[in-house]
Order: C-alpha cells, then sequence, then structure tokens
C-alpha cells in the first residue's frame, strides 16, 4: 500500500511549527515546533559549517522518525522542495538503511488537498487536533550524528 506524506508548515520557516502527516488507510502525524527547529538548525550549522542541506536533513529526519516504526512499502511525498527531491530520497533511503530493517521505495508526487495526509496535518497545524508525536531536536540531530 502506498503512503502518502504531507506537510504543512516549511521547515525552513522557524516562525511556526511543522507537522509531517502520513496516510495509508491508517493515518499519522508528527510536529515538531519552532524553537526545536531552531535548535536543530543550529546545531547543524556548529557541526556542519557551511552545507546547505540542513532544512532537507530535518525534513526527511521528520519523516523518518514518522514511519520508521510501520510497514510500508511505497512512500509517496508531496512536492515541497521540487528541486531537491534527490536530495531528499538519498538521505530517507541512508537512514533507512542505517536504522530500519526494511528499506521502502520513495517518489515524489502532488499530494492534493483531498489526502488524508493533508487534511489531518493542516487541522493539526492549526491545532483543531492534537499530533499523535511530537519530536525534538534532539531526535532529528540523533538520526545523523550518532553512530550506529
Amino acid at each position: 500500500m502506498i503512503c502518502e506524506i504531507d506537510q504543512s508548515g516549511k521547515v525552513e520557516d522557524t516562525k511556526k511549527l511543522t507537522v509531517v502527516c502520513f496516510a495509508n488507510g491508517k493515518v499519522k502525524t508528527l510536529l515538531i515546533t519552532a524553537r526545536e527547529k531552531r535548535k536543530a538548525l543550529i546545531a547543524m550549522r556548529v557541526i556542519d559549517k557551511p552545507k546547505k542541506t540542513f532544512v532537507f536533513r530535518i525534513f526527511a529526519g521528520l519523516i523518518f522518525l514518522l514511519v520508521q516504526d510501520e510497514a510500508i512499502e511505497t512512500i509517496a511525498i508531496d512536492e515541497e522542495y521540487p528541486e531537491h527531491e534527490a536530495t531528499i530520497k538519498f538521505i530517507l533511503l541512508t537512514l533507512f538503511q542505517k536504522f530500519s530493517e526494511q528499506t521502502p521505495s520513495i517518489y515524489f508526487q502532488r499530494i492534493g488537498k483531498k489526502s488524508m495526509a493533508h487534511i489531518k496535518g493542516i487541522a493539526v497545524f492549526r491545532g483543531k487536533s492534537k499530533p499523535d508525536m511530537v519530536a525534538t531536536a534532539k531526535d532529528i540531530l540523533k538520526l545523523f550524528y550518532n553512530k550506529r
């Protein structure tokens, strides 16, 4: 079954929270606050200096945290960053290979407003629903800087 992923609130907007949601019959949301995103970005800049992939690493990390415990064969991610899809896919595949026994196929497509991933994600973003998970900067940083 295909798992659709949608984001509400861009990662790079550090004044607003970000919600990532998946839907494949089941719906699950993950929220990260603006404060936690800023913490993660600052830490990544200190550790990695000039790299410009921080936003894409955080986005991929949020997706991974959201789906890592699910049995998913295929992930369809909304086209949030069209010119950086190869980077995001590479980061996600690396995370799956490092931390998971299963690596799903990943592709990008337009996830419409009628998708449950969008509907539930925007509800959590607007405060009309509670998230299933809350991520911290520490959760993101563990994915990229802890040896395993």
